[in-house]
């Protein structure tokens, strides 16, 4: 169970790892991106600003002369810094120059077509473009004279530098790294924790468990006491069931309820009176009906605790009968809970086979032949012929046994079966 434990644990913790890598990694690749392109839209912001006292001096006054030195003077710039193409607009879209490095004429050819979804812009747009592994930023920057009205537009293509791309990538590469190394550690440094109150968690489960079963014990032993002075009863039929759902594979949530019912299938009995409890004789029918209140009154107190609910179907229906002929609500066949089925028949078999203070025990055979007898009214067939495959070993393993080795047997199964 523990290295089950710590696989279940290592597969999660590295699911989690992954997941938290990804999505986590994702956001800081994305803000490592963000922020290059900020840094590119600022550097192209600044290196585009140089040209606007150079076209504003022209727009205040035109001429072929004032055109010539505009050309010149952006002519000069456009060498010195990472602009590869700028070109001039005036109010009308009407191109009025354009300056394009010698390299960058190939690169221009490449570039997108835009409208004139810019030109309406009051601030500066910058549109970032991805030509053959280079990063370049489209920037729209618009021209205001000193009233404040719009007189032009320039539009510049900017080419980030390499060294500060690959710097930036660097640099959100070990980041990312970090990260992923930092959620690695934390996941590392989680598992042993984890373990450790795991192990707690399974101590107090254990000891909640033990508990619940000493609790089980009290009151089968209590009601033993009432009825016949000895748990021994309770060993037996709990044993047999136990032999009985095996068989027939039940589950281990299952086998918990039958083992809880069997063991506590008469607790109502405490409410019983003792006049009809140890009456030697046959019941009357005002005792009889009394007698059958024990049902419910096991039902009530098993129902008040959470633990017990699933002993309950035993205590409610281990007096039904398959043919519907038992109380206390008349159920019929398959309308009768398996558990309450298969202890129906580990009941009556050791009440026949044991001493009651209205009889003598009756022998294994004539035991036999009336569970036989009562396949299809009494019992439910399938686990009726099942049990009876083995009845002659359980008998001879279980009837016979003093409460002490019956005990031993019983601790057995509790420990297969709740721990």
């Amino acid at each position: 169970m523990i290295d089950n434990i710590h696989k279940w644990l290592l597969l999660r913790l590295a699911l989690l790892w992954l997941v938290l890598s990804i999505v986590i990694g994702g956001m800081v690749n994305y803000l490592g991106h963000l922020r290059m392109d900020n840094h590119i839209v600022e550097m192209a912001k600044t290196e585009t600003a140089s040209y606007i006292t150079a076209i504003d001096s022209y727009l205040k006054s035109p001429s072929e002369q004032a055109l010539s030195e505009l050309n010149s003077k952006i002519g000069d710039q456009i060498i010195r810094d990472n602009l590869i193409a700028v070109e001039f607009y005036d109010a009308d879209s009407n191109m009025i120059t354009d300056a394009v490095k010698l390299h960058a004429k190939e690169i221009e050819a490449k570039l997108p077509e835009h409208g004139s979804e810019f030109v309406d812009k009051d601030g500066i747009v910058c549109n970032k473009l991805m030509i053959e592994n280079d990063t370049y930023m489209r920037v729209f920057v618009p021209l205001l004279n000193s009233a404040g009205t719009k007189i032009g537009y320039l539009e510049g293509i900017y080419h980030a530098p390499g060294d500060i791309v690959k710097e930036i990538k660097r640099q959100t590469l070990w980041a990312l790294i970090l990260v992923v190394l930092l959620i690695l550690a934390t996941s590392m440094a989680l598992y042993p924790l984890i373990i450790r109150l795991n192990r707690k968690l399974v101590n107090y489960t254990k000891s909640l468990a033990l508990t619940n079963i000493g609790m089980l014990k009290v009151l089968g032993s209590a009601i033993s006491k009432r009825d016949s002075d000895t748990n021994i009863h309770n060993y037996r039929v709990t044993l047999y069931s136990v032999n009985i759902g095996e068989s027939l594979g039940l589950s281990q949530s299952a086998m918990q309820g039958l083992i809880k019912g069997a063991f506590l299938h008469d607790l109502g009995k405490i409410a019983t009176p003792d006049a009809i409890l140890h009456k030697r004789g046959k019941l009357s029918e005002e005792e009889f009906k009394i007698m059958k209140t024990h049902v419910q009154h096991g039902v009530d107190i098993v129902s008040g605790y959470d633990w017990l609910k699933d002993a309950q179907v035993v205590v409610a229906c281990h007096h039904e009968k398959f043919d519907g002929s038992g109380y206390p609500l008349g159920l019929r066949g398959e309308g009768i809970p398996i558990n309450a089925r298969i202890f129906a028949v580990a009941d009556v078999f050791d009440a026949l086979t044991s001493k009651r203070p209205y009889k003598e025990p009756f022998s294994f055979e004539v035991s036999v032949g009336i569970l036989r007898e009562s396949i299809g009214s009494h019992f439910d067939p399938d686990i009726t012929r099942l049990f009876l495959e083995h009845a002659v070993a359980l008998h001879a393993e279980i009837c016979n046994d003093d409460e002490p080795l019956l005990h031993v047997k019983l601790e057995m199964s509790i420990g297969k079966y709740f721990q």
